[in-house]
């Protein structure tokens, strides 16, 4: 099954999106950049004499002064008509550049997988680890623990707090450059949204201390844990790739011996160095009782020709408004869970609530390759909602939607479509596969060796899967 629809209104956004990110990128690197702040004054006054000579044309000596201005103009644009400085521009002179991600981390001259990555300690001793290590599905790598999974799902209201406060990013100009290479020359949109950030380590979901949570920004994520993941490359005069730099020496690592083996694990503050922002995904079930694969264009700046299994991305900041500033934070990663859901199937904003009502949240793990990002994980029942129906995408992050051909009438069918994954090599980004991850852990938890809070979590997402 095909969707090709694109709303009006999607359409609209997109274009908003695509001009906000511009600007956004602009504002940033004027706020933090002082080369860049300079080189854009004089590109802006250039710009301004040349227009102001023009109108104020009376004599030969204009048009010199224009000339003189226009070619200011065209020293500070270049060949690539970019505003950007030579030294930040994904192409100069001749030379492009570009940025890979990385599966292994530089550091003190030695490199490790990010497979091998361990958590940090406290979150180590609740039983944070890699369960996808050996089994194939996918290239990148998470950290979870399922006691932690079956706490947050039973415990009682979540609390938070808000610290403000404000962080200068930019270790490196080789940042500034990676962001340009994965912003200014994409031809879909990259906004700069207000998002939050889990400004903690993941043993609080498991105590009675308010977690805490802060503002940042989307742009501040690219120049970290998307860049601390890449290498930049560059393609020479010669026509050669050669490795400009790694960026990988700035992933929040620090070195130890474990096991009597030289490794590395994340360092007890990963969290303050790394724009570690809260991601919320949520497996979708459609009317017909299957799950759907939303597939991503080849330009997106983040998971590029991957799959969903549903609705992803981060929770914004807005969310704690939005969702009336609740008591408990699960209610405020919900409400984004199902704006997501509701933006990247089309869907119209008037089944949002609807789409909110069912959706529920069944885990927790760490993103190890994007430093660790925090990420809770969910599933969405279609209900009332005409998801395929409607045969809607938004057509901007997702180009075209399809069934998995498994009929899910129990949490044991979850199993089945896993095999069709790994079977038929579908790529599926790893907030998805982690979604349906701890549906199979949960489908497990039927068996006499569970214990009476597993069973009963078995017994309330089974019933939530079934409508009931």
């Amino acid at each position: 099954m095909t969707q090709t629809y694109i709303s009006p209104f999607i359409k609209w956004l997109n274009f908003y999106r695509n001009v906000k990110g511009r600007y956004d990128l602009m504002a940033m690197m004027c706020k933090w950049d002082k080369n860049y702040r300079r080189e854009l004054i004089v590109t802006i006054l250039a710009v301004m004499l040349f227009i102001y000579s023009g109108i104020t044309w009376n004599n030969p000596l204009d048009l010199v002064a224009m000339i003189m201005e226009a070619s200011i103009i065209m020293m500070q644009l270049g060949t690539e008509m970019s505003i950007l400085p030579a030294q930040y521009r994904p192409s100069h002179g001749g030379v492009k550049y570009f940025a890979q991600v990385s599966r292994h981390i530089a550091h003190d001259e030695l490199s490790f997988l990010m497979a091998y990555v361990y958590p940090v300690s406290v979150e180590e001793k609740l039983g944070f680890k890699n369960p996808l290590i050996g089994r194939g599905l996918n290239q990148e790598n998470p950290s979870v623990s399922n006691h932690v999974d079956d706490i947050l799902m039973t415990r009682k209201p979540l609390r938070y707090r808000e610290e403000k406060g404000e962080t200068n990013y930019i270790r490196s100009a080789h940042q500034l450059r990676y962001i340009a290479i994965r912003v200014a020359n994409k031809k879909t949109h990259t906004t700069n949204g207000v998002k939050l950030e889990l400004y903690d380590t993941a043993d609080v979901l498991t105590s009675d201390r308010p977690m805490i949570v802060r503002k940042n920004c989307y742009y501040n994520k690219l120049l970290t844990v998307e860049a601390f993941r890449s290498r930049i490359f560059r393609d020479n005069l010669q026509g050669e790739k050669e490795v400009f730099t790694d960026l990988t020496t700035y992933f929040p690592v620090e070195r130890e011996t474990i096991n009597g083996k030289e490794s590395v694990r994340f360092k007890l503050d990963f969290y303050k160095t790394s724009a570690t922002g809260i991601g919320g995904t949520s497996l979708l079930l459609n009317e017909n009782k299957r799950m759907i694969m939303l597939f991503q264009g080849a330009s997106n700046v983040i998971g590029a020709n991957q799959v969903h299994l549903g609705g992803s991305g981060s929770i914004d900041y807005a969310e704690m408004e939005r969702a009336g500033h609740p008591e408990d934070f699960r209610d405020v990663v919900l409400y984004g869970m199902a704006r997501e859901m509701c933006e990247e199937t089309g869907m119209s904003p008037k089944w949002f609530e609807d789409i909110r009502k069912n959706t529920m949240m069944t885990g927790f793990f760490r993103w190890i390759d994007r430093g660790g990002n925090a990420e809770f994980v969910g599933i969405t029942r279609a209900g009332n909602v005409p998801f395929t129906k409607e045969k809607a995408i938004d057509g901007d992050e997702i180009i075209r939607s399809e069934e998995i051909p498994i009929t899910i009438n129990k949490l044991e069918d979850f199993h089945k479509v896993l095999d069709y994954i790994r079977d038929n090599k579908i790529d599926v980004v790893l907030s998805s596969l982690m979604a349906l991850h701890r549906i199979t852990v949960i489908a497990g938890y039927n068996t006499e060796d569970s214990t009476d809070e597993q069973k009963k979590i078995y017994r309330t997402v089974s019933d939530f899967v079934a409508g009931k």
